[in-house]
């Protein structure tokens, strides 16, 4: 009986209902307006519940929601001060609750009492950094204005922010603000600015423009053209008055309409400062040998009011383009090659918008005797001591586009080496600039090896570490500028190698770079190479370029043409002279076939380097520079 009695006991306890189990949160209940608050809870199933922010007495609309996916979980408090309830939702119904007290946080903002429109400067700040908060500009005692400068206080770590005042003087208000509420503010005032320009009261068309200039030199001011008494013209010749350097001055080019202008400094998209300027028309005149032999180099001579990008051509009696040259302004001339086939020919000046300025005829005469080839190569660099070379090399992302099975910075870099490696003597002055490899969507450029005696190993380390970036942009103009700097301390030739694979994308302007660079009086060789392109009219402007850089411009399509381009660029080029007159022939470079009359010359490069060589009607003579 008493067995009978405990099974009937341990029956019942088997077959008891278990006690249900409670909803539970844990948060704090007091916040500050838009904080995020970290809710804990125990529950059977948050399958689906929710966290939810509801007035004090619980009903109404929830003011914020979060799902439990996670634990703890994160809700943001209310924007208004008040008094409100935390609940949990589960099944429709709520299961759990805490009061929760929100409050408006302390913040302060301590700014200069006074700046210039546009000015950039700097202030100092505390508030809560809530998600979105932001210092920007309000009316006087009112609200913020849309569309002025403004910080997001979550992207500076606690340190100061940086604004830019508005375009229009007055008296303004810095805000702090979160969400839409502001929780401090202080008072500036913002004045008005203007800048003063000096320039030429007139210019030839298309010629530069110096111009000098006194003003606030606020971020993306910059100094344009504009209509007589007008606004800016679009597609003007522009210059940042950030890209210059200690002398404060810009260079510009006139368009080749003639006509009345200004020159206009332009801050915050307002006109503070103008100058007038008359573009006036330019002259020209070109002179050459009146006969010339085929195969040939022979010189033109120009006189009068040469611009960057204008070029001499050679035209047959066909009106067919038999070469060209782009002039060099710091030159008063320049080399042409003639044809293999005598006859009629005519020299023409051209503008760099197609305008013809000059013209004049000539002869082609038959060869003196059989033409033979010359092929020159040269496996060192002749650079002496004083001597420097630069690169600025193009890291941008168009260079992870692929040529075969490479991309092409791989190419890049292995041709770099080999330059570093076996082109330029050891200990020669050399200096690395690289664009595009360190941010994305940047125009930003860095000096990775300042100048100083050539390393080929460290040379080497620092080249293979480089590698492209997705959308990172190509500012060639800020680029060129910088070796201004880069090679200031050189105190003989200067070599500079741009390696590049497209145009210009950060709004510079490397013509008046590079022309900037020419006006120092340097002995320097701007020389453009050219990697995997296929658009003709953008290798027509590096070839303008590099011939106002004094320089050459090299195209290289694979490995091997960019290896035999950037030896080309460094080992310069070379004159071909008779060696019974001692006349120069033909000027050419290591690496270029040239065809010219049978005969005995000699070769000169270098520092007063000389090399005799007889050329052999119908054959090739391969000669070495040592």
């Amino acid at each position: 009986m008493r067995f009978l009695t405990g099974l009937c006991a341990l029956i019942l306890l088997t077959i008891s209902p278990a006690p249900a189990q409670d909803w539970q949160i844990s948060a704090p209940t007091e916040a500050h307006i838009r904080q995020g608050i970290e809710v804990e809870w125990t529950a059977p199933e948050a399958r689906g519940d929710i966290l939810e922010v509801r007035p004090a007495d619980g009903e109404g609309r929830r003011l914020s929601y979060a799902y439990t996916h996670n634990n703890p979980q994160v809700i943001m408090a209310p924007e208004a001060p008040g008094e409100y309830v935390l609940v949990y939702v589960s099944g429709g119904e709520v299961r759990a609750s805490l009061p929760l007290t929100v409050t408006l946080p302390d913040a302060s903002i301590t700014a200069p009492a006074a700046v210039s429109a546009g000015e950039t400067f700097s202030l100092d700040w505390t508030g809560p950094v809530s998600r979105s908060d932001n210092l920007t500009f309000a009316v006087r005692d009112g609200s913020p204005i849309r569309g002025t400068g403004y910080a997001y206080v979550g992207n500076l770590d606690g340190g100061p922010a940086s604004l830019r005042a508005p375009a229009d003087a007055g008296s303004y208000d810095i805000v702090y603000v979160s969400g839409s509420t502001v929780l401090a503010r202080s008072p500036i005032e913002v004045g008005g600015i203007e800048a003063i320009l000096t320039a030429p009261s007139e210019v030839f068309q298309g010629g530069p423009v110096r111009v000098s200039w006194v003003g606030p030199e606020n971020s993306q001011d910059r100094i344009t053209f504009a209509a007589r008494d007008g606004e800016p013209l679009g597609g003007a010749s522009y210059y940042y008055v950030g890209n210059a350097g200690a002398d404060d001055t810009a260079i510009l080019t006139a368009s080749e309409t003639l006509g009345a202008y200004d020159i206009v400094y332009v801050s915050s998209g307002r006109v503070i400062g103008r100058t007038s300027i008359d573009v006036v028309a330019a002259h020209i005149a070109i002179d050459a040998p009146a006969e010339v032999a085929a195969y040939t180099q022979f010189p033109v001579t120009w006189a009068g009011t040469g611009n960057q990008g204008d070029l001499i051509e050679m035209h047959a009696s066909d009106g067919s383009r038999a070469t060209f040259s782009y002039i060099d302004p710091n030159s008063d001339s320049v080399t042409l090659g003639a044809p293999e086939t005598p006859g009629d020919y005519t020299l023409i000046y051209l503008t760099r918008a197609g305008r013809e300025m000059a013209r004049r005829t000539l002869i082609v005469l038959p060869p003196p005797a059989e033409p033979g080839q010359l092929l020159v190569e040269q496996t060192r660099a002749a650079l002496g001591p004083d001597d420097a070379v630069g690169v600025i090399l193009d890291a941008s992302g168009s260079m992870l586009q692929r040529v075969g099975d490479e991309r092409r910075i791989a190419i890049a870099r292995e041709t770099l080496t080999s330059l570093v490696n076996d082109t330029i003597p050891a200990r020669t002055g050399f200096a690395l600039r690289v664009f595009g490899h360190r941010e994305a969507d940047s125009c930003r450029t860095d000096l990775e090896m300042p100048l100083g005696p050539l390393d080929p190993a460290a040379a080497t380390g620092v080249i293979r570490g480089v590698d492209a970036m997705n959308l990172a942009r190509t500012p060639l103009g800020r680029s060129i500028e910088m070796t201004a700097s880069d090679l200031a301390d050189v105190a003989g030739t200067r070599i500079l190698i741009v390696l590049t694979d497209g145009e210009e994308t950060c709004d510079g302007d490397a013509a008046a770079a590079i022309q900037g660079l020419r006006d120092r009086g340097w002995d320097i060789r701007v020389n453009i190479v050219g990697f995997a392109i296929d658009d003709t009219d953008l290798e027509a402007v590096f070839r303008a370029w590099a011939a106002s850089g004094g320089g050459g411009y090299f195209s290289a399509a694979d490995g091997t043409q960019l290896a035999a381009a950037l030896t080309q660029a460094v080992t310069g080029a070379f004159e071909l002279a008779d060696s019974a007159t001692g006349e120069v022939i033909t000027t050419g470079r290591p690496g270029e076939i040239l065809t010219i009359p049978a005969g005995a010359y000699t070769i000169r490069w270098g520092n007063d380097a000389e090399q005799s060589v007889e050329i052999t009607a119908g054959d090739i003579t391969r000669i070495t520079l040592e």
